[in-house]
């Protein structure tokens, strides 16, 4: 059996030195929430709590019905076969890249993408386009200081991703 998300979550904090960016560990984490049946996240609207989504179960379901259609097999029997599969290193490695590829593409939609509300969060993403222009930087001095002054530089048009996160509804006191 693989390890639960939580255990695989916990493993990378401990380890932790510094918050760079690790495909080892989005791999890591992916595989786990693949594979993982027991970890569920609360959905949450203004209401509270109205559902529960276990990302292992999603993707099976999605697997089944796709080794359904594209094998002529019965449904119950590719439920059964997925039931017990575990999805690889490279599999996840795949889902992450279709993943974030999804959000990158998505956002030229110019939509907002709502990426649900959690227990302790209420997230959205939404592109932005900055256009090019003069921006300033700080001018660095001897041992990290600054000298009193600042610099400009040219920067050509680019796109980023603004995140809206405000409190959520269900953790406000009212």
């Amino acid at each position: 059996m693989s390890e639960t998300v939580q255990s695989v979550i916990k493993g990378i904090k401990d380890n932790l030195s510094q918050r760079t960016a690790s495909t080892k560990d989005e791999t890591s984490v992916m595989q786990a929430m693949l594979n993982d049946k027991t970890y569920k996240v609360g959905v949450f609207t203004k209401n509270g709590q109205v559902d529960t989504y276990c990302p292992a179960e999603a993707a099976r379901a999605m697997s089944a019905a796709t080794i359904s259609q594209a094998a002529h097999i019965p449904m119950p029997e590719a439920e059964n076969l997925m039931n017990s599969y575990e999805y690889s290193k490279k599999e996840a490695e795949a889902m992450v890249g279709i993943s974030k590829e999804f959000v990158n593409t998505y956002l030229q939609t110019d939509r907002k993408m709502h990426l649900g509300g959690r227990e302790k969060s209420d997230v959205s993403l939404l592109a932005k386009h900055n256009e090019a222009g003069v921006r300033r930087y700080p001018i660095s001095g001897l041992n990290g200081g600054t000298a009193g002054g600042s610099g400009t530089t040219q920067v050509p048009a680019y796109d980023a991703i603004k995140v809206v996160a405000p409190c959520p509804a269900w953790l406000k006191k009212k």
